[in-house]
């Protein structure tokens, strides 16, 4: 199997000016060098740092790149020994004797910025990043961060070889998720209590991955002078315009507002179902009881399906789409060893997305790479920006990409749904409510385990179960707490990427902001969509949000009306 994307250019669309054609990333040796060079240029005046500039972003896309591609191979196949052989070694290797040059190329940054006239509009955003990332530095952390690298690593490789034996098959747990949606209620259960075990199967080692990461992140907070590892995790995602009350002020409003209508749709699947109770296995079912809806059998056939729609939302996003898959830009399909989840990964040097998923022929399967295609055209279409650090962009923006194209893409699901498309746009918006409460769920989690240092790991699963009973009261988890203790193992939020998921809370309520306006102009709420996306992060968050059409604000005031909206949406349909 290819590590990915076929090279179908005779010449790179983006050549090299800087770094030579042949220089080759798998050692430190090759990368030092031009480092060294720009550390110790002369930049006498504004056209000589920007073209230093452009030599630094060159460089870090050529590094990165390098590491890139031995991540995305590794979670192509994580019980390939070479390919996680080739990712640690540059995970160990190559990538922490870079830290310390990084330093002193932020510092020579911002003190060049301070001492020439350089436009404020085109450069504000890179500075306030730069001095953000010089105050969280601190050498004595970056074997710290490799470690902490290794154990997420460690993460992958566990959850990507769990399987479960069903009727003689050997099926990974993104297979066995086909059978929670059958109408048979025995072989949901069945199911799900067989994906639960090989889960709990592997409890203790993720106990103790999650114990090891937990401190580990703490010292390196500590470590930069912060008090804790919320406050560096919101430095370090560059959370400048929000803050953790507000985050919690959110999970509030959500509790006020979205648990009660995600508590009525449960109530009415619990009735349409004819159950006295409902259970964990009754979740993914139609609440109508019919068959699941299998829109596909192939990858093929649900490529082709997005490329039909992708092409009805907007040509040039259709035209898009087409180009990634012609350079082998999807790697769609569930199999052993496979990393679980999905991902949109760029490679910086190409520009070009890169599309992972675990796609086993059902509804959610097309969401997905709805999903994932919003953020490949997020990418695309800032590419052409020169600054590599204004080619990556907020993350709560880069949630509004992949939810809006969601949102944009279901006039057109027929494409996969013939006469059933109504049922599935209606799955679509009920999954926004029932998501919002599981959102605050994750995220208060993490608040919790950060702040809350004295706890351990019993305290830390009774947190869990507490924090369901606060968003989603309404399902019988009796007879199963030690499947609810341990269910956030799944989360793989909480092992790889801390406190990245309230995102996906705020970029909902951008992206139900876009569909309203979809409802009311549809070609104009496009056009609105892709400039924002085009800004890449040129401009704070808020602009980015207001060049989309919408505004960034997740109080009370703007989710109360957007729920108001899509309940209103579930009933006409």
């Amino acid at each position: 199997m290819p590590d990915a994307l076929h090279n179908t250019e005779e010449a790179p669309e983006f050549p090299r000016h800087f770094v030579a054609q042949d220089a080759d990333f798998d050692a430190w040796e090759t990368a030092e060098k031009y480092y060294r060079e720009l550390s110790e240029r002369a930049i006498a005046s504004a056209e000589q740092f920007e073209q230093w500039l452009l030599d630094y972003s060159e460089l870090d896309a050529c590094f990165d790149e390098e590491g890139t591609r031995r991540y995305v191979a590794m979670t192509r196949q994580t019980d390939d020994a070479e390919r996680e052989r080739r990712y640690l070694h540059f995970l160990e290797h190559v990538r922490p004797p870079r830290e310390p040059w990084q330093h002193k190329l932020r510092q020579k940054l911002i003190e060049s910025a301070e001492r020439l006239e350089l436009p404020t509009q085109r450069y504000e955003v890179l500075t306030r990043s730069v001095r953000n990332a010089i105050e969280l530095y601190r050498e004595e952390n970056i074997p710290l961060l490799v470690e902490d690298g290794k154990l997420r690593q460690q993460y992958q490789k566990i959850t990507g070889g769990i399987t479960c034996m069903h009727q003689g098959k050997e099926l990974t747990l993104q297979q066995m998720g086909r059978y929670l949606e059958e109408p048979d209620r025995q072989v949901r259960e069945g199911a799900w209590r067989l994906m639960g075990d090989c889960f709990l199967a592997e409890a203790d080692p993720l106990d103790q991955l999650y114990e090891q990461m937990v401190k580990l992140r703490h010292q390196v907070a500590l470590n930069a002078g912060c008090s804790d590892y919320r406050e560096y995790a919101f430095k370090g995602y560059e959370r400048f315009d929000y803050t953790p009350e507000d985050c919690l002020a959110f999970h509030e409003a959500i509790e006020q507002v979205v648990t009660p209508a995600a508590t009525k749709l449960t109530i009415e699947r619990q009735s349409r179902l004819g159950l006295d109770t409902l259970r964990p296995w009754d979740l993914a079912v139609d609440p109508e009881n019919r068959a699941p809806l299998r829109p596909f059998e192939t990858d093929e056939q649900l490529a082709d399906g997005c490329h039909r729609i992708f092409h009805k939302v907007h040509a040039e996003l259709g035209r898009v789409f087409d180009t990634l898959r012609a350079r082998g830009a999807l790697d769609l399909g569930s199999r052993k060893g496979k990393a679980p989840g999905g991902y949109q990964e760029t490679f910086p040097e190409r520009r070009l997305p890169f599309i992972f998923m675990n796609a086993v022929g059902t509804e959610g399967d097309v969401g997905t790479l709805l999903h994932e295609g919003g953020h490949a055209f997020h990418t695309w279409a800032c590419r052409h920006e020169p600054l590599l650090a204004y080619r990556h962009y907020p993350i709560e923006f880069a949630e509004v990409a992949s939810m809006s194209m969601e949102c944009l893409a279901q006039p057109y699901v027929q494409e996969f749904f013939g006469k059933d498309a109504s049922r599935a746009r209606k799955r679509h918006f009920r999954d926004i409510i029932t998501i919002l409460p599981w959102i605050a769920r994750v995220d208060a989690f993490q608040h919790y385990v950060y702040t809350n240092l004295d706890h351990d790991a019993q305290r830390r699963k009774d947190e869990w179960v507490k924090l369901r009973q606060r968003f989603d009261g309404h399902v019988d988890w009796s007879g199963l707490e030690r499947y609810d203790r341990h269910s956030w193992h799944r989360k793989l939020h909480f092992f790889e990427v801390p406190f990245y998921y309230i995102e996906y809370g705020i970029a909902q309520l951008g992206a139900l902001q876009v569909w309203l306006n979809s409802r009311k102009d549809y070609e104009q709420a496009v056009a609105l969509y892709r400039n924002g996306l085009a800004l890449g992060g040129a401009r704070p968050l808020p602009e980015l949000f207001e060049a989309a059409g919408c505004k960034f604000d997740f109080t009370e005031a703007t989710l109360r009306p957007l729920i108001d909206a899509v309940m209103e949406e579930i009933e006409r349909l």
